[in-house]
């Protein structure tokens, strides 16, 4: 059987590792960058004019 000690740090270890992972997940999964669009016809039409300038 293993001591107090050596249970409580590997409760502590066990505590430290899964710090965070519900908010890190939920941060994963929302993202920060709204999707959009990348190739609109406006958005080459662009891009066509400032490569021929």
């Amino acid at each position: 059987m293993a001591s107090a000690t050596a249970q409580t740090e590997y409760r502590r270890k066990l505590r430290k590792k899964n710090a965070g992972t519900k908010a890190r997940r939920a941060r994963e999964n929302k993202g920060s960058t709204p999707v959009f669009p990348v190739h609109t016809p406006e958005a080459d039409a662009n891009a066509e004019s400032k490569s021929s300038s």
